[in-house]
């Protein structure tokens, strides 16, 4: 029974070790223009990598990626009453590390959820949670997340993305936002953003 039970936990281990090292790929560091810094995902749209408004408040930053890398970047768009931001990078510079995103509305309370950012400058690490809400246009978590894990990846069991986190509320409590948010804020116009129904920060 004992070895049964190590077995099992060694494969969840084994298992979450390649989860992080899977989403890890799609994350860079992000240097913003005037000092800040944090996180951000590479999206699956050529060029493009997603963070947190508030990582970025300047017209350009810089980006680097799994191996260390560092390239250019500027704001192509954001949303300051969502805390998004899309940034343009050559997409022959990003190669095929491009994230593979999911469906924030097929998560459900209790799903394991792994972040994966750069806090305290600390390259890629992973903090496991769980979701502790419904999902909605904002991903309440039960989480431990650090300073520089802003605008980076909330990845499901499947290695795939569901949110980009970005507020640590204490006590173990995180939000992130949905990528249903992040495919509206791509698609949609910018005035219909700030719109009164969206300003939940």
């Amino acid at each position: 029974m004992v070895m049964e039970l190590a077995r099992s936990a060694s494969a969840v281990s084994d298992a979450l070790a390649q989860l992080t090292s899977e989403v890890a790929r799609s994350v860079v560091l992000v240097r913003g223009s005037r000092g800040s810094a944090g996180s951000g995902v590479i999206w699956d749209q050529p060029g493009v990598v997603i963070t947190n408004h508030h990582v970025v408040p300047g017209a350009t930053a810089e980006v680097s990626i799994a191996g260390g890398r560092r390239l250019s970047a500027r704001v192509i768009r954001r949303a300051p009453a969502l805390d998004l931001a899309a940034l343009a990078v050559e997409a022959d510079g990003l190669g095929d590390l491009s994230a593979e995103v999911g469906s924030s509305d097929a998560l459900r309370v209790g799903d394991l959820l792994v972040a994966v950012g750069n806090p305290m400058g600390e390259r890629s690490a992973p903090s496991l949670g769980i979701l502790a809400s419904a999902p909605h246009d904002v991903l309440r978590l039960s989480i431990t997340l650090r300073p520089g894990n802003s605008g980076g990846a909330l990845a499901n069991s499947r290695g795939e993305i569901v949110g980009i986190p970005h507020m640590v509320t204490g006590n173990g409590l995180a939000l992130a936002v949905s990528t249903r948010t992040v495919r509206r804020f791509l698609s949609s116009r910018l005035d219909e953003l700030e719109s009164d129904d969206l300003l939940w920060i």
